[in-house]
Order: C-alpha cells, then sequence, then structure tokens
C-alpha cells in the first residue's frame, strides 16, 4: 500500500476543544438561583415548581448537566449572585432590561409579557346603577336639559302669546309652562298636538327645533348610558396615563419599580408582590404596578374579584435565564432552548400553570 502520511490536529485545536468540555461539563453540580415568582417559580410542597423550573429541569436534561437550586429573597439579588460567581444561572421572571444586560448575558426569550397595572374593580349592582343615577354627571346633564328646553319654551311663548292665547296665553307662568311643555313634547318626538305654534316666526322656530332635538336627545341619551352603564373595568386607572395622579405601588428593586423612576411616577415600595396585591386590594394604593402573568396568577389562585389588571402592559418585556458574561452555558442553553419553546408539549405546559389566556 501506498504511504499516507497520517494527519494530526494542531494543538490550538485540541486545546479550544478541552476548554470547551471542561466549560460545559462541570464536576460539581451547577447552581442555579431561583425566588417565588408563580407561576414561574415557587415551591409547592417543599418542592420547586413552575414554567421557568420545568423549563429548566428540561434544558439540563438536554445537556446532561446536574444541578442544585439556590433561593434568593430578590431578582437583585439573584443577578449579583450570577454576576459574582456565587451562582452560574439565575432563573424565573426575570424580565430584560438594558441595565442587566449590560451587566449580565442572557439566553434566547423563553416567555414574552410585560409589566401590568392591576387596580380595583367597582362592583356591579343595582347600588352602582343608582349611584350613577345620582353622580354630577348626570345631573348636570338634566339640568342643561331643563335649561335648553326652557329657553325654547319661553322664545315660543313670546312669539304666540298674542297671536295664540288659546294655547300660549293666561299668566307668565301659564305660558311658559305651555312652551315648556311643547317644546318638551317636540324633542321627544311625541308630538301630542295638544299645542303647536301658528305665527310664522313660532313655526320656523318649531322647525329648527325639530332638527336640534334629534341632535340634543342623542347626545343626551350618550351622556345618561356613560353615567349609569356599569361594568367590572369601572376603575380609577384605565391606562398608563393614569399612573401620574393615583397612589402606585410595585415591589422595591424591581424593573417595574426601574420603569417607574424613568417615568417620574412616585410609588410606595413592597418587599414582594404579595403585600403590593394586598394592599391594592385593600384600597391603600389605587394600582400595582409589576409583571402582569405574576399577578393575574396570584388574583387567580386567590379568587380575587375586587382587583384586575388591566388588559394593556405598560411596557412589553421578554423573560429570559440568565448567566455570567461571556458564560460557556449561554450557547448550548440558547440551542436547547429554541427546540423545547417549539414544541408542542412546552405550550400544554405553559397552558397548565397560566391557563387558556
Amino acid at each position: 500500500m501506498p504511504y499516507q502520511e497520517r494527519t494530526h490536529p494542531s494543538p490550538l485545536l485540541i486545546a479550544v476543544v478541552c476548554l470547551l468540555i471542561s466549560g460545559l461539563t462541570h464536576a460539581e453540580p451547577l447552581t442555579v438561583a431561583v425566588k417565588s415568582a408563580p407561576p414561574f417559580s415557587y415551591q409547592e410542597e417543599g418542592h420547586w415548581t413552575g414554567i421557568s423550573v420545568d423549563l429548566w429541569h428540561q434544558l439540563a436534561g438536554q445537556l446532561g448537566q446536574d444541578y442544585q437550586l439556590r433561593p434568593y429573597p430578590s431578582v437583585s439579588e439573584m443577578l449579583e449572585a450570577v454576576e459574582q460567581g456565587q451562582a452560574d444561572v439565575a432563573i424565573g421572571a426575570i424580565s430584560v432590561t438594558a441595565d442587566r444586560e449590560r451587566r449580565l448575558d442572557f439566553t434566547q426569550p423563553m416567555f414574552r409579557a410585560g409589566l401590568g397595572i392591576a387596580t380595583p374593580s367597582s362592583p356591579s349592582g343595582w347600588l352602582t346603577t343608582l349611584q350613577g343615577l345620582f353622580s354630577w354627571k348626570f345631573l348636570s346633564a338634566v339640568t342643561a336639559l331643563v335649561l335648553v328646553l326652557l329657553a325654547v319654551g319661553v322664545v315660543v311663548w313670546l312669539l304666540e302669546r298674542h297671536r295664540n292665547p288659546e294655547q300660549f296665553g293666561g299668566s307668565i307662568r301659564e305660558g311658559i309652562g305651555s312652551g315648556f311643555w311643547w317644546s318638551a313634547v317636540t324633542m321627544t318626538t311625541v308630538g301630542y298636538g295638544d299645542k303647536a305654534p301658528i305665527t310664522p316666526a313660532g313655526r320656523v322656530i318649531g322647525l329648527i327645533w325639530m332638527f336640534v332635538s334629534i341632535i340634543t336627545i342623542s347626545g343626551f341619551t350618550a351622556a345618561i348610558a356613560s353615567s349609569v352603564t356599569v361594568n367590572q373595568l369601572q376603575t380609577r386607572v384605565s391606562s398608563v396615563a393614569d399612573l401620574p395622579r393615583v397612589k402606585v405601588g410595585t415591589v422595591d428593586g424591581t424593573s417595574a419599580s426601574h420603569w417607574l423612576d424613568n417615568q417620574g411616577i412616585a410609588y410606595r415600595p413592597y418587599p414582594n408582590i404579595a403585600h403590593a396585591m394586598q394592599a391594592v386590594a385593600q384600597g391603600r394604593v389605587d394600582a400595582v404596578v409589576h409583571d402582569a402573568p405574576v399577578m393575574r396568577y396570584l388574583l387567580r389562585q386567590n379568587q380575587e374579584n375586587e382587583v384586575l389588571v388591566l388588559p394593556q402592559l405598560a411596557r412589553e418585556e421578554s423573560y429570559a435565564i440568565a448567566v455570567a458574561n461571556g458564560s460557556p452555558l449561554r450557547e448550548p442553553l440558547d440551542q436547547a432552548l429554541l427546540g423545547i419553546l417549539n414544541d408542542e408539549g412546552w405550550r400544554g405546559v405553559v397552558t397548565r400553570y397560566l391557563g387558556a389566556e
């Protein structure tokens, strides 16, 4: 057989491969930082569970990595532990922000949601309807309508009192009353026909009032509907624009508190989301800004009907897994993560925790 020269891998290539293998294969289990943030991570019967915990379990299985979960009281402490090398990975409801991206690396987004606004909801019922009927807005609309009817009635009375005394005659009070009655029945299109102007000027006013009444009655109906219509979304806060004028609460040291600081919105800090949600339920604050899926999960678990999370987000965010800058874990985690998130079985896991939202 002819002689063939055997080629050998270069020492540099061997060194790179060994470095990658040593970086991905830990002699000791990975330390995974976690904090309670249901439905992403929480303890149940002494075991950690949740969307992020289930996801990490699948990721570690695909990478062949052993791990141990280490709980931390806050997201900031989790991220600090990863940054300082005290933990290899941080999981949970960790939103990716510009400040965090400068300090750490993040995987591909594992979940997309964002900051929501929780606020008390007004209960519906006959009492609320009565309150709407006696509201300032309703009474203002009724007063304005009465004044318009009276003004038109006075004008018709002045034009008709001499030529049509049978219908608009009598004393001033009787004449104005007849004019008021005519303007009211004309506006409501009842038109009993018991009173009608006969002078040319009076008929011109009547014709104009007929057309004006169509617009007037439509506007008045809308005013009444807006004042007495009661639904579950009646709140003092309906959007982000309302936050500067109400009492706001949030969890201190979170992306929500940083966002409120950047927006110049004052807030009351709370140690955790449970305390913040209790504050809004008891009326100590008008709104709580925090991760929307976390707040919805807590409301559903506690069967809380007096607080709702607005459907629109205050800010969209992506949740991801945090690793240290330059960590060799990021690339293999990204590859495994993309495969899991595109699997139909993973959608079932998310639905199991969040429900069919």
